[in-house]
């Protein structure tokens, strides 16, 4: 009788265990193999203006891109972002210098949730967590800091190449629309 019991009950933790460990699915990743050096998107930001963002190529096994304020991508980029092969923030920089890492990388791209620190200059450490989900045309997140004091959520669709395009990302900064304008492939 116990023996009976046992095994309905091993296979129903087993099945609790195979369906929490389930990974989500969806592909969301960045595609830069199918991207040329000066490839680019435009997006018309609701609280920024008008950003360009050129892909410039792969450096040491990473990616960068390089974003540009007005009405070209031209001049001197405002940003430079280095992603790894997923579409994942390593690093961000503006044209000062200023700069935050982020490790292992800032999850854009992980489905499931992922956690990483975001490190500043002044090395102020800043945890978080976010919690990422393919949609029909993207991928919708929630990402909140160790402390659960600030949130964003936000919902981003990626075109084939997996460049992120029309969006909203909302949090304790307030929020912004994302609508692209123009895409410029080779």
């Amino acid at each position: 009788m116990i023996r009976e019991m046992k095994l309905p009950l091993l296979v129903t933790c087993l099945a609790a265990l195979t369906a929490c460990a389930a990974q989500p699915t969806g592909d969301i990743r960045w595609k830069p193999e199918l991207l040329n050096a000066g490839d680019y998107v435009s997006v018309s930001q609701s609280r920024d203006g008008l950003i360009h963002h050129m892909f410039v190529g792969s450096d040491r096994g990473n990616y960068v891109v390089q974003s540009y304020r007005g009405a070209s991508p031209e001049g001197e980029p405002a940003f430079t972002t280095v992603l790894d092969r997923d579409g994942n923030y390593l690093l961000w920089e503006d044209q000062d210098g200023y700069q935050v890492r982020y490790e292992p990388h800032d999850c854009t791209r992980t489905l499931g949730t992922c956690r990483y620190t975001e490190i500043r200059p002044n090395n102020l450490r800043v945890r978080w967590t976010r919690v990422t989900t393919a949609t029909e045309v993207g991928f919708k997140y929630v990402e909140t800091d160790r402390n659960g004091g600030r949130k964003v959520t936000g919902e981003i669709a990626l075109d084939a190449r997996g460049v992120a395009g029309d969006g909203t990302v909302n949090g304790y900064f307030g929020g912004q629309n994302f609508t692209v304008v123009n895409r410029s492939y080779e």
